[in-house]
């Protein structure tokens, strides 16, 4: 019996060990791997994860600071395990319900407000999506972010001067012409008055006798029906497009509170500006995403956004919806004729174009306005100086061609015009 006992107490100790084990992996952070910006893989999946985060996160969350839900940064050291955070995103409620501590403990500090659910995501996505926010909230300088804060150059820059209006121009011209007339008819009066007085006989021949002669009027015909026929034309050409268009809405959006202050991404409320060819208006749902616990805003206070709950059938007193939702009438601000042929997902997303591009600084607009004439010109003006980025987009790896000559150097860049972008077929039916 005596010679159990080592044997008990080595094997008591072995007990203890695995059970702190197991304990301190219960309670363990989730492991979320740090980004290596010069391994192409890591770097991958928090490109994967930044576009899922500000596509479908932004609206709710901030990396360093509380939005309508908590900071991201560090939630990965408060959660005990991966499964749970999957568990979380994908039914926050059933989680809770479940009982689980932590759920309802973040549940109560954020005044029961109720995360809406993904459970599209697969956990891989999720995974990325912590990665991503793991590298921003420690500061690793990630490749896609130098990118994506480049300005564009050349066609792809928006001016911000705004342009003269025409009429401006001609009033100046007409106003100094008249100008002239008018201070060469009085300094010709006044020296044929001297010379007058000197004794000199002086044959009138004034300015205004000039002006109004036969062959005078005729050259004014010409110059006026030549500026007529250019005007008509310039009409014709911009008969239907309306740059500076900037229709009343329904409802106040404000661009300058949603995308620049509180940097909630285009693609949140424009869902297919990535995979479709329309950027798709917001849905009602998309705005109660957000206010169903929003319900005053820094601006315009409930009005307007008991407007959107009127469109939704929200009752915010009940906190449920209690009539069918409508959607809300936005007028639509960019229009293109019907045999034009626009991709979104091509420019935005193979492209890399960013929205600024064609839309403005949008993050400053207090109401849509159209920023682009939109016209033939402007976009093939950009398909000739837009240098298409073969090395960042799988894409283009079917032009072995160009991509063998820009390794020897025979060629600098290769812009959208040289694969196509001007023919008449890539845009037009």
């Amino acid at each position: 019996m005596h010679c159990c006992k080592p044997i008990r107490g080595v094997l008591q100790l072995i007990a203890l060990i695995l059970f702190l084990s197991l304990s301190s992996a219960a309670f363990a952070a989730v492991a979320v791997p740090d980004v290596n910006p010069s391994d192409a893989a890591s770097v991958d999946k928090a490109k994967q994860g930044m576009e899922l985060f500000k596509a479908n996160c932004t609206s709710c969350h901030a990396i360093d600071r509380k939005v309508t839900g908590p900071a991201l940064a560090g939630v990965y050291d408060r959660w005990d395990s991966d499964t749970k955070i999957v568990e979380w995103v994908h039914n926050s409620q059933k989680l809770i319900a479940s009982g689980d501590p932590y759920a309802n403990k973040i549940f109560n500090e954020n005044n029961k407000s109720v995360m809406t659910s993904f459970p599209q995501f697969s956990p891989e996505q999720i995974s990325n999506i912590l990665i991503y926010v793991k590298a921003k909230a420690n500061g690793v300088a990630l490749p896609f972010d130098a990118v994506a804060a480049t300005p564009a150059t050349g066609a792809n820059t928006p001016s911000t001067t705004p342009a003269t209006p025409d009429w401006y121009i001609w009033i100046l011209i007409s106003f100094l012409l008249v100008l002239v007339i008018l201070l060469v008819s009085v300094t010709s009066k006044l020296d044929k008055a001297v010379r007058e007085k000197a004794g000199e006989v002086v044959v009138d021949v004034s300015i205004d006798k000039k002006i109004f002669s036969k062959k005078t009027l005729k050259v004014l015909l010409l110059i006026g029906s030549i500026l007529l026929v250019f005007n008509i034309f310039n009409g014709a050409i911009d008969f239907g497009r309306s740059q500076g268009y900037e229709p009343y809405q329904p409802i106040r959006f404000s661009h300058a509170l949603h995308v620049g202050q509180n940097q909630i991404e285009c693609q949140y409320c424009h869902t297919g500006v990535e995979k479709s060819r329309h950027a798709s208006i917001p849905g009602t749902q998309i705005c109660m995403n957000c206010h169903k616990y929003v319900q005053n805003g820094p601006k315009y206070g409930k009005d307007e956004i008991n407007k959107i709950y009127a469109y939704a059938g929200w009752d915010p007193e009940k906190q449920k919806f209690v009539q069918a939702p409508k959607n809300i009438e936005w007028v639509k601000v960019h229009n293109l004729p019907d045999h034009v042929y626009f991709n979104h997902s091509q420019h935005v997303k193979v492209g890399g174009i960013k929205c600024q591009t064609c839309h403005g600084k949008v993050e400053e607009y207090e109401t849509m306005k159209q920023f682009a004439p939109l016209s033939m010109g402007w976009c093939i003006n950009c398909h000739r100086n837009t240098e298409v980025k073969f090395a960042e987009n799988k894409y283009y790896s079917i032009f072995s061609k160009y991509k063998d000559e820009l390794k020897k150097g025979t060629r600098a860049k290769v812009t959208v015009a040289d694969i196509g972008g001007t023919d008449c077929q890539k845009c037009h039916y």
